[in-house]
């Protein structure tokens, strides 16, 4: 069988970090990140249709992978949640406390979902997790709180963040409570959060209108460089080094979409519906925007998104 130098008539090369110029298929095995690249070729991103919720509904939580996404709560206030397969939605067993407003992250099989509205009171601690079939109530949030940002790899390590009345207050999650941490600089509720939990996450945008990003190093919140379109109320996922975010609003519904490379915010492709307080899950790679409102109402619609080529990591077992 020939090999690779065979082939193309060279080995692939060690490295400890990604070259700054690689030529479209050349690979390489990143000893750093224990991961073999490729470089794929010219980047390119669209938003395509995907399949609609059972429920129309808006300021929702959604976690998960644009092939194994979730969705719960949200308004008109309600416990539904439901499960997507990249091609359909599913409703399965709801939380145990109806509410919208409410923020977390996770998979599929594990998320977790804090805080909330309800008419009375308007600000809620309730912490649920998910385990793939039902919702468990926990250890509240040390404040009550709606409207805030979360990022979460899973239902055990988790950060909340900001939020309605309490805009500048930090909470990290360990499986079992809730501890205060360290403030954001700036209070902001209505933003977006990615990253992995409680020593990794961004907090991006928010009302008022901002563009404004802070970073978290597991200590301290740290004021980075800002999105290009001020806004509140969108889908935010990934990680800090690799974030999307899209919708939103700022006086009026946006389909803009933007990337976040650990550095910089980039404009991309916009959503074919302008939307806000949608929700989604995924990474910059393939992520999914569900629900969300409109001028014309609340809407069931979910779009999925897709980039191909650029540097990509090949799966080897």
């Amino acid at each position: 069988m020939a090999t690779y130098k065979d082939i193309h008539g060279f080995k692939i090369q060690n490295v400890s970090s990604d070259p700054p110029a690689p030529f479209t298929g050349q690979v390489w095995y990143n000893t750093t990140s224990g991961a073999l690249k490729v470089d794929a070729g010219s980047l390119a991103s669209a938003w395509a249709t995907g399949g609609n919720l059972n429920a129309a509904r808006y300021h929702g939580l959604g976690s998960g992978t644009q092939t194994a996404g979730l969705f719960a709560g949200g308004s008109p206030q309600t416990a539904d949640t439901e499960l997507y397969n990249g091609s359909n939605w599913t409703e399965v067993n709801n939380l145990n406390n109806a509410r919208f407003a409410v923020r977390g992250g996770g998979t599929q099989t594990s998320t977790i979902a804090a805080g909330g509205r309800q008419p009375s009171p308007t600000e809620t601690d309730f912490t649920e997790l998910w385990n793939g079939t039902s919702w468990t109530e926990v250890n509240n949030l040390n404040t009550a709180t709606r409207k805030g940002a979360a990022a979460a790899s899973d239902s055990t390590n988790a950060l909340y963040f900001g939020g309605a009345g309490h805009g500048t207050n930090t909470e990290s999650w360990n499986g079992t409570n809730w501890t205060e941490v360290n403030d954001l600089n700036t209070s902001v509720e209505d933003n977006g959060g990615a990253g992995t939990g409680s020593t990794s996450a961004i907090s991006f945008g928010g009302s008022p209108y901002r563009t404004q990003t802070e970073d978290w190093n597991g200590t301290n919140w740290t004021i980075v460089n800002s999105m290009n379109t001020a806004r509140s109320a969108y889908s935010g996922t990934g990680i800090k080094s690799a974030a999307i975010q899209a919708g939103g609003y700022n006086g009026t519904n946006l389909a803009v979409t933007e990337t976040y490379n650990g550095t910089n915010w980039t404009e991309i492709n916009d959503l074919n519906t302008a939307v806000r307080a949608n929700a989604g899950g995924g990474t910059t790679r393939a992520s999914f925007s569900a629900g969300g409102i409109t001028p014309a109402g609340t809407v069931v619609g979910t779009e999925e998104f897709t980039e191909t080529g650029g540097i990509s990591t090949i799966e080897t077992s």
